[in-house]
């Protein structure tokens, strides 16, 4: 592991378990008009690996807003033929697809959180 010397990510290693808290409780209420827990709820993406297409990318949308936050990193994120919200992780299977809110809304979350405490 590489020893962390900037300030602002020392504070929130120092801090992590009181901003992962504050992160869930921002997405629970600007998630809650849809039902969505942002533990449960799964950003998929699918990709090539060996010549086989795969889901190579699958986060829950707090643990993906807390990496983001943590790194700084600004996330661009649109529904599509590789990428989608699901019920199950690393699942592209469409009983498991969520319809809303779409990807673009979850980005725009996430980026509002990364704004506000990255």
């Amino acid at each position: 592991m590489t020893t962390q010397h900037n300030p602002n990510v020392l504070a929130k290693q120092g801090n992590a378990e009181d901003l992962k808290a504050q992160i869930r409780e921002f997405l629970v209420g600007q998630l809650s008009e849809w039902g969505i827990d942002p533990d449960e709820a799964f950003i998929n993406g699918m990709g090539t690996s060996v010549g086989e297409r795969m889901v190579i990318f699958s986060r829950s949308i707090s643990e993906d807003a807390w990496h983001r936050v943590y790194e700084n990193d600004q996330v661009e994120y649109a529904d599509g033929p590789d990428s989608g919200l699901f019920s199950v992780q690393y699942s592209f299977a469409d009983e498991h697809r969520i319809a809303e809110p779409s990807l673009d809304k979850v980005a725009e979350l996430i980026n509002q959180l990364v704004a506000d405490f990255g």
